[in-house]
């Protein structure tokens, strides 16, 4: 299939998927999580491809969601929209953890709010020099959605995700490796070679010992996940009724430091 928003190469046991709207950096718009939905389904029958590799075109990897693309193609009532689209992120973390392939993230620049969503949902995260991490989501009124607050905890502990979430705070690659978020920090040219050496070691090693065991590991790491799938997309659903997300919105795309009034 031909992507729009997505580049996709492969080569033996390997995808590279590049996010490919650098002038946007990499935002991840409704297009683009349509094509990842698409990408993951042929993956599922893929029975060839062992490993993923996802990257970003020019300097970022993703710098999240694409703010100006929210509500502008929705027929779903507003009241209820943002509740759909939880709904919808949440599909889109677990398929990409319940893929049988090995999935790297090759994390070359900015992983932001929805970018560090999908860094996190890979199985493994090495980071240029260069790369950035944070959540801004709290900037804008809206909290780290999308079912990874409590897989943000589990990776790096409470309070360092309370920290990152709350402070909006961007950090380096090399605190990103302090704090278990990446597992190896590597110079910007060496980036993809790195990523390449992990697929190169673990290719070498039995097939379906390698997918049991991710799939052991993540079964080891995801309790009561449940409740907060029943729960997180009637909690943004309220928190679209109060005034906030949609001054921060505003101000966001104005350049401009939101002026919040609620408590």
């Amino acid at each position: 299939m031909e992507y729009e928003t997505l580049l996709v190469e492969r080569s033996e046991v390997l995808a590279t998927v590049t996010l490919n709207r650098p002038a946007k950096r990499n935002a991840m718009n409704a297009r683009m999580l349509a094509e990842f939905d698409q990408l993951f389904t042929e993956l599922r029958e893929d029975l060839d491809t062992r490993f993923v590799i996802f990257t970003g075109a020019g300097t970022a990897f993703t710098s999240g969601a694409d703010l100006s693309d929210i509500g502008v193609e929705s027929t779903i009532p507003p009241q209820h929209a943002m509740r759909v689209r939880q709904l919808s992120g949440h599909d889109f973390i677990r398929s990409l953890e319940n893929l049988e392939q090995i999935t790297i993230a090759a994390v070359n620049g900015f992983a932001l709010g929805a970018g560090l969503v999908l860094a996190m949902g890979c199985d493994f995260r090495i980071a240029s020099q260069s790369a950035s991490f944070g959540i801004p989501e709290a900037n804008i009124g809206i909290f780290f959605t999308w079912g990874c607050t409590p897989r943000l905890t589990r990776l790096i502990g409470p309070a360092k995700a309370k920290e990152l979430i709350m402070t909006c705070d961007r950090i380096d690659a090399g605190e990103a490796l302090s704090i278990g978020l990446v597992n190896k920090v590597v110079p910007p040219e060496q980036l993809m070679e790195a990523a390449h050496e992990l697929v190169d070691k673990i290719a070498a090693r039995g097939p379906l010992a390698i997918r049991i065991a991710k799939k052991i590991v993540n079964a080891a790491a995801a309790p009561n996940f449940g409740d907060l799938y029943i729960c997180e997309p009637e909690l943004v659903e309220r928190l679209f009724v109060s005034p906030e997300p949609a001054e921060g919105i505003r101000a966001f795309i104005e350049k401009r430091k939101p002026k919040f009034t609620g408590r």
